[in-house]
C-alpha cells in the first residue's frame, strides 16, 4: 500500500513537472502549432521524459534561432533593397533638380536682361553716350536710318548696312543699280525700291526674296506683318493704282483708285480688304475719307467708310474690328464694319504738345493747366482707364515712340519714361542730334550726327 502511494506520487510529481516544462517552452515564433509540439512532447517514454524534454526543448529553441536568422537576414535584404531603391531615386531625381534649378536661374536671367531695362533695372550699367559705341560714316543728304530687324539701320553712299546694340555691322547690302532709294521696314521685312523706274527688292530677315519691276512710277509702299505689300503706283493710263503682292512677290490684286492723294494704307482681313485714307478737299474744306478696298467683290469693290470734315490725319492703326485714327484735334474709333466712328479723346490744341498712339493705349504730353511751366505726360487706354501720369518740369523739344517706352527729347538731355510712368533712364547729351532711331526691342538708342552715330543702351 505504501509503495503504490509513493508510485502515485513519484507520477504526480512527474506529471506536475511534465506541466511545469511544457509552460516554459517559448512556443510561440517557432512556426510549429502549439498542439503538434505538446503531441511531440508527450509521446515521448516515460522513464525518458525528463531527458528528451530537454532534447524537445533544445529542438525548438535551435529551430527559433533558425527562424530568427532567417527572418534577419530577411529584413536586412528588404532593409538594403529600400535603402538601394530610395538612392536610386535620389540619383533618378537628383539631376532633374539641377536640371530645372538651371532653367529657372537661367529664365530669371533672360528675364531681367531683356525686360529689366524697360522698367529701369540693368545688369550692365551704361552712363550714355560713350565713345566706344560710336559709328563713324561719311554723311550725305540722301541718308536714311531707319530700324530693321532689331537692328540700326543705315543708307549710305549706294550701301544698306545694319548695326547690333554694340556697333558692331551684322550685314550690309551693295546695291546693283546707282539710285536714290526709298526704303520701307516693317520687322523682318524690307523693301527697297527704286520709285524712278518701278523696281523693288524684298527681303525677309535679310535675304533677298524677290524682284520685280512695277509697271509705273512708284509713289509709296506699305507692308504688314506676314510681309504682304501694297505698292501705290501711277501710270500715264491711269492715275492711281495699288498693286498688292504677297511676301513671295506673287500678285493678289490691284484697286483703281482717285486720284486725290493716299495718306495711309492698312492690309486687313487677311489681306482681301485694304483701308485707305485718303485727303480729301474742295473749296470749302479740307478733310480725310477712308475707303474699304473689298477684292472678293468683283464690282464696286471700292466703299466709303467714314469721313472726317475739317480735320488731318498723322497716324493710324487697326486694333480688331476698329481703326484708331490719330486726327489733329482727336482721336476717334472707327468700326471697320459699319463705319461708325466714335471720340476716344478730344484734345485741347492750346496745351497739347505730343501725342502718339499704339496697339492699345495713347500717350499724350500737354501743359498743364493751371501753370503752364509745368508739363503732363499721360498715357491712357482706349477704353478710357489712365495707365499713369507723369510731371515733367521741361517742355520737350521731340516724342519718340515705340509700343512700351517712350523717348522725350530736350535740349541737354533724353528722357526715357515707360508706359506706367517710370523714368527708365536719363541720358545727357551735348548737341542736339538730327534724327534718333530706337532698336534693339526699344533697349537701344542710336543719336544721329553727322559723320557718326552714338548708340545708348538702357
Amino acid at each position: 500500500m505504501k509503495k503504490k502511494n509513493d508510485n502515485v506520487k513519484k507520477n504526480t510529481s512527474n506529471k506536475q513537472k511534465k506541466k511545469q516544462k511544457i509552460i516554459d517552452i517559448p512556443i510561440n515564433d517557432t512556426g510549429i502549432s502549439d498542439d503538434d509540439l505538446i503531441d511531440l512532447v508527450n509521446n515521448l517514454p516515460g522513464e525518458e521524459l525528463n531527458e528528451d524534454t530537454d532534447k524537445g526543448i533544445d529542438i525548438v529553441n535551435s529551430h527559433n534561432e533558425k527562424v530568427n536568422e532567417e527572418r534577419k537576414e530577411r529584413i536586412y535584404e528588404k532593409q538594403n533593397e529600400e535603402i538601394e531603391e530610395d538612392n536610386n531615386v535620389r540619383h533618378r531625381i537628383r539631376p532633374v533638380l539641377i536640371a530645372f534649378i538651371l532653367v529657372i536661374i537661367i529664365a530669371i536671367f533672360y528675364v531681367v536682361f531683356e525686360y529689366g531695362p524697360i522698367f529701369g533695372i540693368n545688369i550692365i550699367k551704361n552712363d550714355g553716350i560713350s565713345e566706344d559705341k560710336k559709328i563713324d560714316i561719311i554723311t550725305s543728304e540722301d541718308d536714311i536710318y531707319d530700324m530693321y530687324n532689331q537692328e540700326l539701320l543705315v543708307y549710305s553712299n549706294n550701301v544698306v548696312s545694319t548695326y547690333n546694340s554694340y556697333c558692331q555691322k551684322t550685314w550690309s547690302y551693295d546695291l546693283a543699280e546707282n539710285f536714290v532709294p526709298t526704303i520701307y521696314t516693317y520687322n523682318e521685312y524690307m523693301v527697297i525700291a527704286n520709285n524712278s523706274n518701278g523696281l523693288i527688292y524684298m527681303f525677309e530677315n535679310k535675304k533677298e526674296m524677290f524682284s520685280k519691276k512695277i509697271d509705273g512710277i512708284i509713289q509709296d509702299v506699305y507692308i504688314d506683318e506676314y510681309g504682304n505689300i501694297a505698292v501705290e503706283y501711277s501710270t500715264t493710263g491711269y492715275k492711281k493704282i495699288i498693286g498688292v503682292y504677297d511676301r513671295n512677290g506673287r500678285e493678289k490684286f490691284n484697286a483703281y483708285l482717285s486720284s486725290t492723294t493716299i495718306i495711309d494704307i492698312k492690309m486687313i482681313e487677311n489681306c482681301t480688304k485694304l483701308l485707305v485714307a485718303q485727303a480729301d478737299s474742295n473749296s470749302f474744306s479740307i478733310g480725310v475719307t477712308l475707303n474699304i478696298v473689298d477684292s472678293t467683290k468683283e464690282n464696286d469693290n471700292i466703299s466709303e467708310l467714314c469721313r472726317f470734315d475739317n480735320n488731318l490725319l498723322y497716324d493710324m492703326n487697326i486694333q480688331g474690328q476698329n481703326a484708331i485714327v490719330l486726327l489733329n484735334n482727336k482721336i476717334s474709333k472707327v468700326n471697320l464694319i459699319n463705319g461708325n466712328v466714335s471720340d476716344i479723346k478730344v484734345f485741347d490744341d492750346s496745351q497739347l504738345l505730343f501725342v502718339s498712339i499704339y496697339d492699345n493705349y495713347y500717350t499724350c504730353c500737354s501743359k498743364e493747366l493751371n501753370n503752364q511751366d509745368k508739363y503732363i505726360v499721360t498715357t491712357t487706354q482706349y477704353n478710357g482707364t489712365n495707365i499713369s501720369t507723369l510731371e515733367v518740369e521741361n517742355s520737350p523739344k521731340s516724342l519718340y515712340g515705340r509700343n512700351l517706352l517712350n523717348y522725350f527729347l530736350y535740349q541737354n538731355y533724353l528722357q526715357v519714361i515707360n508706359k506706367w510712368g517710370i523714368e527708365v533712364k536719363k541720358i545727357p547729351i551735348d548737341i542736339l542730334p538730327k534724327d534718333i532711331v530706337i532698336f534693339n526691342n526699344e533697349k537701344s538708342v542710336g543719336l544721329i550726327y553727322t559723320n557718326k552715330i552714338y548708340i545708348v543702351n538702357l
